[in-house]
């Protein structure tokens, strides 16, 4: 236009009653036009102010569409709307965990738990997985979302530990100080975790989205074994039970030589081996925190479990009176709704 009018950069800086520098640093592209700059080109008969602050709109949409981090940061609010709206991540369970999960600028984290780069990716992979190795309850609705958010959680903060080298070997000295570690019942929780990692097995808890019937979990961490519980149940029973039978699912499947098939916990199973994996997680669970002839005995031996029966039983064979009650329980329904001074015992603090 300048061209066109046989006009210095000057001649219009002082038409328009602007300093030369300031228009020469527009003509770059060093500078954005203004209202008041717009204006002045419309009254020195260079367009309309309309026309200069629309292309100025459009000059800064494409440098904003062509820079990486402006790009970056639509892709992510993008994929965050299409979580919330999908309802396929849990976003308040991951803003819970204290992994730095807050708005959309942290979305990389959500896709490293899932071990994905982009949303795609992220429906695929909860689309296929195919969680196994849970201890959990049918009596709830479940969120299949939330239950994989669970289990990868569990899987991501697992990789965050360290502990020694896992010996299969040392089963039976393991149970045996678990069980005394029950039997007293002080800081269990606590007790439990260093006790799991002396022997190489990592162990934490953690809470749960809603609508996550999980009592606890065992997978493979690289070389260690791994339980997680949830925690769902302030008692020593469900905790001691759940804690076995998912160290049953360490012994006699993940870790077991004779069944490498189990050591991927998202291999493919029907329901009839499910039931097969679980009975025999079950089994491990009741013969190792009560041995099955001693059960029989008292059993057979008692007709009524009262709680002095259950705590003669419990002080001679050093097993909580909790458990065994639980085991009362378990198997005679009725003794549910009986009152007992075990329930108090039976507390457990939950982290």
């Amino acid at each position: 236009m300048l061209n066109e009018r046989s006009l210095s950069q000057r001649d219009l800086a002082s038409r328009i009653d602007v300093a030369h520098s300031l228009l020469n640093n527009i003509l770059k592209g060093n500078r954005n036009i203004n209202v008041h700059i717009a204006i002045a080109l419309e009254s020195a008969g260079f367009e309309n102010a309309n026309y200069w602050l629309m292309e100025q709109m459009k000059f800064n949409l494409y440098q904003a569409h062509n820079d990486k981090n402006v790009i970056k940061k639509t892709k992510s609010i993008k994929e965050w709307n299409d979580i919330e709206e999908s309802g396929i991540v849990p976003l308040n369970f991951f803003k819970k965990q204290n992994i730095g999960v807050n708005t959309s600028d942290d979305i990389d984290k959500i896709f490293k738990v899932y071990g994905v780069e982009d949303y795609k990716s992220l429906e695929k992979r909860v689309s296929e997985f195919n969680p196994t190795y849970f201890r959990k309850s049918s009596k709830f609705s479940e969120n299949k979302y939330n239950v994989v958010a669970w289990s990868l959680m569990a899987k991501y903060k697992a990789n965050q530990e360290t502990v020694p080298s896992f010996k299969r070997s040392n089963e039976q000295l393991l149970l045996k100080e678990l069980k005394k570690c029950f039997f007293d019942n002080d800081d269990v929780i606590v007790k439990t975790k260093k006790i799991l990692n002396k022997f190489g097995i990592k162990f934490f808890t953690l809470n749960r989205p809603p609508q996550t019937p999980v009592d606890g979990k065992s997978f493979m961490s690289g070389d260690n074994p791994t339980i997680v519980l949830s925690l769902k149940y302030k008692r020593l029973d469900n905790f001691a039970f759940t804690l076995f039978h998912e160290l049953g699912h360490v012994f006699e499947h993940l870790t077991h030589p004779d069944r490498p098939q189990y050591r991927n916990e998202e291999f493919f199973i029907n329901s009839s081996n499910t039931e097969i994996v679980e009975f025999q997680a079950d089994n491990y669970a009741r013969n190792n925190l009560i041995e099955q002839s001693l059960w029989s005995d008292f059993i057979t031996l008692n007709e009524e479990f009262t709680d002095e029966v259950i705590l003669e039983f419990s002080r001679k064979h050093k097993i909580h009176a909790g458990i065994v009650r639980g085991r009362v329980c378990f198997e005679y329904n009725e003794y549910y709704r009986k009152r007992s001074a075990i329930t108090a015992l039976n507390r457990v603090e939950l982290l």
